[in-house]
């Protein structure tokens, strides 16, 4: 029986069951740097910090403060970057080499000649649509007032043709401003639209604002092949209707005292004139009606 040790724990009691004790230091905030990895045996540095021991705690039992002790790495992250996209030809062409001089511009005085160029065709083509606000050329109208056939031949043997056409156009001017001129007058007839039968020259002529020209010409036929479909009425020997074709080719002008448009070809198409013999074994035939207007191509 050890009553002394009895009466001396009882005197001193733990720490935990006094009144007045204090409690624990708490440890210090947590510093320190990655554990210990395996050393490189090429590089010594990296032996030298795999060999360096942890620090030492103070004698409580704690980290001292202020000194590092190691923690667990976190693991490496391994990111993949692509490379960049090559930059575009243009791009590369233009930023390569930014010290390449620009090339040196036009001289002033050719770009005052192109300037002087363009402002003159501006000009003239502005002068140009006002006069043709101001006149407003119109095309010429045409009408056939008259065609006769007379002195006609036909020969069913070789399917040829004898004959004398006499036509009458009418030319009318519809400006008021303006005249027209024709050249280089050319007038042709058949029977077929694809096959002239007859041509002949025309002398040239104008006409003044407003003014109506008869044109009135004659073309012969002498022995000249015709198709069978075309020479219908005139196998027959019968009579009847048989239809011709009256053409005009030109070259006109519109004048306007200074003023003048370019040449511009012209064509008149007089398509699909019945002709009517006069009875059995007729030789001649003649358009009965009005004047039958043509078309004009301008």
């Amino acid at each position: 029986m050890h009553p002394a040790s009895s009466s001396s724990s009882a005197a001193h009691p733990p720490d935990g069951d006094r009144p007045n004790a204090k409690a624990p230091t708490p440890p210090g905030p947590a510093m320190g740097y990655p554990a210990n990895a395996a050393p490189n045996p090429g590089n010594a540095s990296s032996a030298y910090y795999a060999a360096a021991p942890p620090p030492v705690a103070n004698g409580n039992g704690t980290a001292a403060f202020g000194v590092a002790y190691p923690y667990p790495a976190p693991p490496p992250h391994h990111h993949h970057h692509h490379p960049p996209p090559p930059p575009p030809y243009h791009h590369y062409h233009n930023h390569h080499n930014p010290y390449q001089a620009a090339p040196p511009p036009p001289p002033t005085c050719l770009r005052r000649l192109l300037a002087l160029v363009v402002a003159a065709f501006l000009l003239l083509g502005a002068g140009t649509f006002i006069v043709w606000l101001l006149l407003r050329p119109r095309a010429p109208a045409f009408s056939l007032s008259a065609l006769t056939l007379s002195r006609v031949a036909y020969s069913p043997a070789n399917s040829s043709l004898s004959a004398a056409f006499d036509a009458s156009l009418l030319a009318d001017n519809p400006n008021s401003k303006l005249t027209i001129s024709y050249s280089s007058l050319v007038a042709y007839v058949d029977l077929a639209p694809s096959s002239p039968i007859a041509v002949t020259s025309l002398a040239p002529f104008a006409q003044g604002p407003r003014n109506t020209t008869t044109l009135a010409f004659r073309l012969d036929v002498d022995g000249t092949y015709v198709g069978p479909d075309e020479a219908a009425a005139l196998k027959s020997g019968n009579g009847g209707t048989m239809e011709v074709q009256v053409r005009l080719a030109a070259i006109a002008v519109f004048d306007r005292g200074g003023w003048r448009t370019r040449r511009r070809a012209m064509r008149v198409l007089c398509d699909g004139v019945p002709v009517t013999f006069r009875g059995k074994n007729a030789t001649d035939a003649k358009f009965d009606g009005p004047a039958r207007r043509c078309q004009v191509v301008l």
